[in-house]
């Protein structure tokens, strides 16, 4: 069997940040808490059995017994307790449940769920029912209500190309004749909310209303949805007032690699409903696809001939893909119609890590060209703005203005110039990003900078003792690692497919550019015996979900920075090297850990 298959554990791709600081650094000056899982080195999923043998091969090492000397078995005590705990925590199915769902602070709370004999099931079901029940109140009206308020203006009086200079400025001269010069053209608001009827089933309220040029008019719709399984959900509803619209609709997903949705909707029984299928389907690991296809109005024989009214609507088809990544994003759709065929494409990326870009642009049979660049920010705990410039031919220039904030949202659309403007698109594109670069760079950047350095020298003034403690504490672990570490390098080297760790250093890189220049630094720890100690049958892995500052032999050298681990390792006579982020899972060996011509 080929070595490397023997590893079913691939590492996924290093996630490469641009911000210094870690989030930590950002929301608490707390030390972090001892991750139970990271002390034994087993993943949250790990069975029972797992847990065990993980707690024979430390106790083999860290038990005091096994220590003569005064020193070296105190320090065995003090790392002992510490495995003691994790094992008695994660094989206790009541305390894993309780440490799982709450950590530290729910073991030591007391819980009144019943009687001892219930499953470990039962019990985390009632800990999550006892955990809702606290919550709800905060969240009910947070994540239930819905609503949205777009009120379109239409200032093209001011931007007006055919107007004389001296009128403009006749006319526009105090902030008064300002307003004088806009129109409120459009009012549109629209207000939702859900209830949970049974555990499966949901209800939702809808209404709203838009009034345009002094006309309008409203409509209400509830609707019913019931999931049946985890795969398969179906909901129907109905306006209150006319016209009377009804809805019918049902998805299905094929795991997490598919979906298929069919919809229905009519307004009156005189023709058949128009129909809407669309199926997709997970293309890679990041990009997906789907085909969609809507009916129109259509008939059945003598059903829907004599129907008039409906036939307004069309049948179309559409094929689209899309890829999401963490900083960045694509899609595009085709469709094809009778009366609106069109080409869509947008690519969204996130600008400084706060800032989320987008742009839209569109090609179509009835609307001619369209484009849209669109930029939103994170301005409060629970709040967005977006600041979006919308430009087409022959639809002219709009600005638009939108404001988020649980749930509720207000849009203001102000339309510039019927016809497009060069100048104005030029300018209301490329003046607002060239205000935003240099504010981010001259005052913003610095100043986020400057208050994380200076949060982050407090964290680590108020818990210096804290940091020496661990650091001298993981020093006491290595110094009783190296005698069974060194025994274990004897073994490997025997082996044809012996894993020998050469260097492996756990900490923040930002500032060091040469690799024989770890040790120089104080945001680096060599844990080349910590790691050593890890691999077993040839074999290193290390679960993700926490941060590795928890396995023995570690400890955090740069609290509240970002941290990797770094590993250059022997295997099969080829010098490897890997680099993960703090969190994430590593497996060793892999073929994309080879070091080409073996630098």
């Amino acid at each position: 069997m080929d070595s490397y298959e023997q590893n079913r554990s691939p590492t996924p791709p290093i996630d490469m940040f641009s911000e210094e600081f870690s989030e930590e650094t950002q929301d608490s000056l707390n030390p972090p808490v001892i991750d139970l899982y990271g002390v034994l080195n087993v993943s949250k999923e790990a069975t029972e059995e797992q847990i065990k043998e993980a707690y024979k091969r430390l106790c083999r090492t860290f038990h005091p017994d096994k220590h003569v000397d005064p020193e070296n078995k105190r320090a065995a005590e003090t790392k002992f307790q510490v495995i003691q705990r994790a094992y008695e925590v994660l094989t206790d199915p009541t305390k894993r449940t309780i440490y799982d769902m709450f950590g530290e602070e729910g073991l030591n709370t007391s819980w009144e769920v019943g009687t001892r004999l219930k499953t470990p099931q039962e019990l985390r079901e009632e800990f999550e029912k006892q955990a809702k029940l606290k919550k709800e109140h905060e969240v009910e009206n947070l994540v239930k209500s819905k609503g949205d308020i777009q009120l379109s203006i239409d200032a093209t009086q001011l931007f007006d190309p055919y107007d004389s200079v001296s009128y403009r400025r006749k006319n526009i001269s105090s902030p008064s004749s300002i307003f004088e010069n806009i129109e409120v053209t459009q009012l549109f608001l629209k207000h939702s909310f859900e209830t949970q009827i049974k555990p499966q089933t949901q209800a939702f309220v809808v209404g709203q209303t838009i009034i345009r040029n002094g006309v309008g008019g409203g409509n209400i719709v509830g609707s019913i949805r019931h999931t049946f399984s985890p795969h398969f959900w179906a909901e129907v509803g109905s306006s209150v007032v006319q016209p009377r619209i009804t809805t019918a609709k049902a998805n299905y997903s094929f795991g997490s690699d598919g979906f298929f949705t069919v919809s229905a909707q009519s307004q009156t029984i005189i023709s058949p409903p128009n129909l809407s299928f669309t199926a997709g389907r997970r293309l890679g690991e990041n990009t997906s696809g789907y085909l969609s296809y809507k009916t129109g109005a259509w008939a059945l024989g003598p059903w829907g001939q004599n129907d008039s009214y409906s036939r307004r609507e069309r049948s179309s088809a559409a094929i689209g893909i899309n890829s999401s990544m963490e900083k960045s994003g694509y899609g595009l759709e085709i469709q094809t119609s009778l009366t609106n065929s069109y080409i869509s494409a947008n690519y969204n990326r996130k600008l400084f890590d706060i800032y989320q870009i987008r742009a839209v642009t569109t090609l179509s049979t009835s609307s001619g060209l369209t484009a849209i660049l669109l930029g939103e920010r994170k301005v409060a705990e629970n709040t967005k703005l977006a600041i979006a410039i919308e430009f087409g031919i022959p639809g002219g220039i709009t600005f638009r203005c939108r404001l988020s904030r649980l749930g509720q949202r207000i849009t203001i659309p102000i339309h510039v110039s019927s016809e497009y403007n060069f100048k104005i698109a030029l300018w209301g594109t490329l003046l607002p990003v060239i205000t935003i670069v240099a504010v981010e760079q001259t005052i913003l950047g610095p100043r986020r900078k400057k208050k994380a350095a200076e949060k982050l020298a407090i964290l680590r003034e108020r818990h210096a003792e804290f940091i020496s403690t661990r650091k001298r504490e993981a020093e006491e672990a290595i110094r009783l690692l190296q005698p069974s570490v060194e025994r274990k390098v004897e073994a490997e080297m025997t082996k044809d497919n012996g894993l020998i760790i050469l260097e492996a250093w756990y900490g923040n890189f930002a500032h060091i550019k040469e690799a024989s220049t770890e040790n120089q630094y104080g945001d680096v720890f060599d844990v080349k015996i910590p790691i050593q100690a890890l691999v077993f049958e040839s074999q290193l892995i290390i679960p993700g979900g926490y941060s590795k500052s928890n396995i023995i032999g570690f400890y955090d050298p740069c609290m509240g920075e970002r941290k990797q681990l770094k590993i250059k390792y022997h295997f099969q006579r080829k010098l490897h090297e890997v680099i993960v982020e703090d969190k994430v899972p590593l497996a060793c060996p892999l073929r994309s850990h080879i070091v080409p011509n073996n630098r």
